[in-house]
């Protein structure tokens, strides 16, 4: 089934953001809680090409309903929990502005670590 006969054209206007399932079936085992897969699909949201993701925390949190410290937190956790990795960029740069890039071959690693695990429960 084709994304627009799932959600119409008008719902997929501002476009969609690839998410593999297995994430969604890992959120326990990555010890992610609502909060943290909120905002690492949020950072997914802008992973579009080559570059590395770099959305600023304040439009995550805006997007949220929550306080950009928040998102700071949940940032910092997926960062202790070696899912995600964060450079700083200085605020004069003409790309970046000063936001994060966010690097989730981390992310990408520990998913496929689980992969023989939960196999035999999530089978096609």
């Amino acid at each position: 089934m084709k994304l627009e006969d799932k959600w119409g054209s008008k719902v997929l206007e501002f476009g969609w953001t690839a998410v593999p399932t297995a994430l969604f079936l890992l959120q326990k085992e990555l010890e992610l809680n609502p909060t943290q897969l909120n905002v690492l699909l949020n950072i997914i949201l802008h992973w579009w090409g080559e570059d590395k993701p770099h959305p600023s925390q304040k439009s995550i949190a805006k997007r949220m309903g929550v306080s950009s410290k928040t998102v700071q937190r949940a940032v910092f956790s997926l960062e202790e929990k070696g899912l995600i990795s964060k450079t700083r960029t200085i605020r004069d740069n003409p790309k970046y502005r000063g936001r994060n890039r966010y690097d989730l071959s981390p992310l990408i690693k520990k998913i496929e670590e689980y992969i023989p695990s939960i196999r035999q429960f999530y089978t096609k």
